[in-house]
């Protein structure tokens, strides 16, 4: 099909909607009630407390919350349903005794709730299955909400033969369909996914308790004259008396129920790092990891699967990290550090003349700002026409060979009262080396992520890499689930090291 085919078609395809609709199959689901009303009631709990103590049940609850919404598979295929499940039941029950009357009974609510959503199919995937098998397999695709929740409906789906893709995935592969099977709720879906359909019909299945029924509309629907305009049509499905649903005086904004991650706030007002010190965000990663990333680094190096092979491994600038992106990031040491460490290996004998210099001009700008403090040492760096200032902390790094200005470089050390020769050829013949070596272990990495399952890692989230490199061994591609909304000062070898973390656990 050319392009121009392609474009008619998907016109065909909206005028179809917008004339007959987008149906919304609205399932009784009386277990799935129960939870959402104990989540609900726990909510409320932790919003009029200023404590932090309700945080290790909320996070599972509303994870548990989500994925009843979005992977309805019967519970032989519900793994991520039974984890989420066991742990709520677990930390409610744990909570109990550390709580007044009523937290109490709302916690004693969560842990049944949540058990006897593990005891039973979800309502939502009986539905499901009976609408597909009434399409055929070729004729029909089940869309997934995100890639995780494409995992687990592949495991269940796929050897029936059902396809199930996510947005993204069909885009990627121009996958156009007869039918439809959006699971979850409307809003859990981009625009485009009704606006710009890739199927001539689209059902969104998903249970009545949840209340936001509305379609999603992209941004600028609502300013744009003759907007397409598509209407959500509802069937209900299954008997509707259910019970444990609690009926609120109170409404609650549904986005306060997702999966999110709450970022304490920093424990001391902000300041200047210190001479040791880096401001960093904190990243929250795939696979249960977390990183502190130095706001004042250049780039680090990361992976987008959606690209061809050949040009997937990539390095992109520190602020273009976000939540979503994958990063690269080696299990262990840091990967600068590991890079500085090959470099000086090639200088071989002159290695040790290397390091001597490097810590010659760096011990003098650190004693500098130790002295003069940052602002000073800024200040007068500016009159001597230095002007990437705002790297000048950076400088310090031990595994920074040299700043990327020439000429912010020569006049930093002539401020400094070193003389500029030889420090300047060898700081450069350093980073030369050192890009060298992070080229070769680029190349590598790209030829390991070219025969590795990109499918698996978009739908998990993070894989391992196994690269036949000294120092590079062992490489996790990992995606960005949260970001600090804040920078925080901390000891700068700290920064870009991967630990675990269980605060990713439930955010994913």
């Amino acid at each position: 099909m050319s392009r121009l085919e392609a474009a008619a078609a998907r016109y065909a395809r909206t005028a179809g909607l917008m004339k007959n609709g987008v149906e919304l199959d609205i399932v009784a689901d009386p277990v799935g009630a129960r939870l959402n009303g104990a989540v609900l009631q726990l909510h409320l709990l932790a919003r009029d407390d200023v404590t932090t103590m309700w945080d290790e049940v909320l996070a599972p609850a509303r994870a548990l919350r989500w994925r009843v919404l979005t992977q309805p598979q019967p519970i032989e295929f519900g793994s991520v349903v039974q984890q989420a499940a066991a742990e709520v039941a677990a930390k409610a029950c744990s909570l109990r005794n550390a709580v007044g009357t009523r937290a109490s009974c709302v916690l004693e609510e969560l842990a049944a709730a949540a058990e006897a959503l593990s005891e039973s199919d979800p309502a939502v995937g009986a539905v499901l299955l009976e609408s597909i098998e009434e399409a055929s397999v070729e004729a029909s695709v089940v869309i997934a909400a995100s890639a995780s929740a494409a995992g687990g409906l592949e495991r269940w789906l796929g050897p029936r033969g059902f396809r199930v893709r996510t947005v993204t995935e069909m885009l990627r592969e121009q996958l156009f369909v007869e039918c439809g099977y959006a699971v979850g709720p409307p809003r859990f879906f981009p625009s485009s996914l009704v606006t710009a359909p890739m199927s001539e019909t689209l059902n969104f299945v998903f249970p009545a308790w949840f209340g936001d029924r509305s379609l999603p509309r992209s941004t600028f629907a609502a300013r744009a004259e003759g907007a397409i305009a598509i209407s959500g049509i509802e069937f209900p499905i299954g008997v509707f008396d259910d019970p444990g649903f609690v009926a609120l005086e109170d409404p609650v904004d549904e986005v306060a129920l997702l999966p999110q991650t709450t970022w304490l706030p920093p424990a001391s007002p902000p300041r200047e790092p210190g001479p040791e010190e880096v401001a960093a965000w904190k990243l929250l990663l795939s696979g249960g990891f977390s990183m502190w990333l130095d706001d004042d680094g250049e780039w680090i190096r990361a992976v987008d699967p959606a690209q061809q092979s050949g040009g997937r491994v990539i390095n992109i600038d520190v602020e273009a990290v976000r939540p979503g992106v994958f990063l690269l990031l080696r299990d262990g040491q840091t990967e600068r550090r590991a890079l500085y460490d090959a470099a000086l290996q090639l200088l071989g004998t002159q290695g040790e003349l290397v390091g001597q210099s490097q810590s010659e001009w760096k011990g003098a700008l650190k004693d500098r700002l130790d002295r003069l403090g940052r602002a000073t040492v800024i200040r007068q760096l500016g009159a001597e026409g230095v002007r990437t200032l705002d790297r000048v902390p950076a400088w310090t790094d031990p595994l920074l060979a040299r700043p990327q200005s020439n000429q912010d470089f020569e006049r930093l050390l002539l401020w400094l009262g070193i003389k500029p020769h030889p420090t300047y050829e060898l700081a450069t013949q350093l980073r030369s080396l050192r890009g060298k070596v992070s080229n070769q272990i680029g190349e590598q990495l790209e030829a390991v992520v070219a025969g590795a399952d990109m499918s698996r890692l978009e739908r998990e989230g993070h894989l391992r890499l196994e690269l036949d490199a000294e120092g590079f061994r062992g490489v996790i591609a990992t995606r960005v689930v949260g970001k600090s909304p804040h920078t925080e000062n901390i000891p700068r070898g700290e920064a870009r090291v991967l630990r675990p973390d269980r605060g990713a656990t439930w955010q994913e």
